[in-house]
């Protein structure tokens, strides 16, 4: 999965997307490289890009600013669920999830995050807050509408639920072993089987 431009920002002179493409593209391929966060330079990453450190400069003042828009370019925009079916709503979006994970420069990207997030406390609370949180918040709606709908037991813990999702595909990221994960499939099986143990069970006379 090709990684997207960074966000676009309004202040400032015009940038041109090919060279803020250029310039993530550098990171994610040093990082896949087996480069640490912390040993990147801004030096290297405008060198692997083939464009001026000033170009680089010009765009992110600290190496939080950069990596977050590195991890923001990972992910696909959340898709427009049809809301017909709970469970078939939770497995595209677990879909989504799962595309990211099997981009392997998008896995190392996060490993890398993950193994650093002491030295990066900032950046891995802006990553959660504004790229994790919102997808986050997406599955417990979904949940919740499920209770209401009946579809899952009404005094299930929604937020443990959207964590027992997940899991799954996050210890596939921090094993390294998403090679063979298909979006479709896994989320589909994923949340089938959630689902069979969230199903509300019949009461006996």
């Amino acid at each position: 999965m090709a990684p997207s431009a960074a966000p676009t920002r309004s202040a400032g002179r015009q940038r041109d997307g090919r060279t803020d493409a250029a310039l993530i593209d550098a990171v994610l391929d040093l990082v896949g490289r087996g480069a640490t966060l912390s040993g990147i330079s801004f030096v290297a990453i405008a060198e692997h890009a083939g464009v001026s450190r000033n170009s680089l400069y010009r765009r992110w003042k600290t190496k939080d600013a950069l990596y977050l828009d590195v991890l923001a370019s990972l992910n696909r925009p959340l898709p427009a669920l049809a809301g017909t079916s709970v469970l078939d709503d939770v497995a595209e979006l677990l879909a989504v999830i799962i595309e990211r994970s099997v981009d392997p420069r998008a896995s190392q990207m996060l490993r890398a995050l993950n193994a650093e997030a002491s030295k990066f406390p900032q950046l891995h609370r802006r990553y959660f807050e504004e790229v994790v949180a919102p997808r986050r918040a997406v599955l417990i709606d979904l949940l919740e509408r499920g209770v209401e709908r009946g579809d899952i037991v009404n005094d299930v813990d929604v937020d443990f639920a959207a964590s027992v999702l997940v899991a799954p595909i996050l210890t596939s990221v921090a094993f390294n072993m998403t090679q063979d994960l298909d979006p479709k499939v896994t989320s589909r099986q994923i949340a089938d089987l959630v689902f069979a143990g969230l199903a509300p069970r019949p009461t006996v006379d």
